[in-house]
């Protein structure tokens, strides 16, 4: 069964198989970055395309006890995009309490003008992506200003990347924005723990400072179509990883770069199982993981395993007993149409309705559960 992804799971592909690109290495030292508790830098922004339909003015410095998210995306990043409907939804839970959202591109207004004009693809409700996000600040700067002083400042590299800037005009959080509900509700309460995430984020911008460095040295060898050996560098240079969230993600690499090698079937599978077992604790990952699984299977990238498809699906379910609402419904998503590879079509049908009862908006659910239903009513 053929089907086209709506844009939350090209998110969720995207930022499993993002592309080798080799990076230039950064030139900030560690304790120059712009990291949790630094103070936020002044914007400088050209265009303000979209400011909440005149409930926002511009804003240069972050004033005294507002909140501030400030994000950075583009016209051509999936996941960019993939993000504004979860964006829109933060905007309108917090607008009365002093929350403001920022989206910054660096593309010419021309181009983010034209964007902005396009249709939003399958919603439910016909709109441009212009009315779509007329709630909060969409914004550009062409000559890259906001760019540095924030992601480049703070040695980031993937879009989209959001900025939570606190009552008091520091940093509190950054990542990605889909993700960032829970610390902007503590951040909004002020029960949020600076101090804490200032720890964790500095592991994670170490291990930013460790991809950088991956992407380099093992994109140096694909470049000379030396796969066995960037298979080999790979391997050294995160043999040392500690953090089991960072393992998960530098074991999703590893698959990138098992596909780009076009490896043995079995290195491949082992690679996906080793996914499987990291991501296990958590519901996110592991929602993403099996996602990956079913996705590489119905490509044809990977022969089906009906051992490997058991596995993601016990993973899947297990992750869904742990979540609630929209996170829920799409892992709920990923249980069904594992079900449908392993042959059964009714376990998929109900859960997919389960999907729907939770997320009845959502346009990519509800057309899988009318595909299962129409091939069960063929069948009869």
């Amino acid at each position: 069964m053929k089907r086209f992804f709506g844009l939350a799971r090209a998110a969720m592909t995207a930022a499993v198989l993002g592309g080798w690109i080799a990076l230039a290495p950064s030139s900030l030292m560690a304790d120059d970055l712009l990291t949790i508790g630094s103070d936020a830098p002044a914007l400088d922004v050209e265009h303000w395309v979209q400011n909440g339909e005149g409930k926002f003015g511009k804003v240069t410095k972050f004033q005294k006890d507002k909140v501030y998210v400030v994000e950075f995306w583009a016209t051509w990043c999936g996941p960019c995009v993939a993000s504004m409907p979860h964006i829109v939804e933060t905007q309108a839970k917090y607008a009365d309490k002093g929350v403001q959202i920022i989206s910054i591109s660096d593309e010419p207004k021309e181009t983010v003008d034209e964007f902005l004009d396009r249709k939003v693809p399958r919603s439910e409700k016909e709109m441009t992506f212009r009315d779509l996000t007329k709630s909060y600040c969409l914004t550009t700067d062409p000559d890259g200003s906001s760019n540095e002083s924030y992601m480049q400042a703070a040695g980031q590299n993937g879009i989209p990347c959001a900025f939570i800037v606190g009552k008091d005009g520091k940093i509190e959080w950054i990542g990605h924005p889909m993700q960032m509900d829970d610390a902007l509700d503590s951040v909004v309460a002020g029960k949020w723990d600076r101090k804490a995430f200032a720890e964790e984020f500095k592991e994670q911008q170490e291990m930013g400072a460790l991809q950088m460095k991956v992407q380099r040295e093992v994109g140096g060898l694909l470049r000379d179509r030396d796969f066995k050996g960037a298979l080999a560098k790979f391997d050294e240079l995160t043999s040392k990883i500690k953090s089991p969230e960072a393992k998960i993600q530098f074991t999703m690499m590893k698959l990138n770069l098992h596909k780009i090698a076009n490896s043995e079937q079995s290195e491949v599978a082992k690679t996906l199982k080793d996914a499987l077992a990291l991501a296990s604790s958590n519901p996110m990952m592991s929602n993403q993981v099996a996602w990956t699984i079913w996705e590489m299977t119905e490509q044809g990238q990977i022969k089906s395993d009906k051992e490997l498809l058991g596995e993601a699906l016990k993973v899947a379910q297990s992750a869904a007993g742990k979540q609630e609402g929209q996170t829920k419904a799409a892992t709920l998503d990923t249980v069904a149409h594992l079900q449908y590879g392993l042959g059964n079509l009714a376990e998929a049908i109900k859960t997919q309705k389960a999907a729907v009862a939770i997320d009845g908006s959502n346009a990519d659910i509800k057309g899988f559960l009318e595909e299962l239903e129409e091939e069960a009513k063929n069948k009869k």
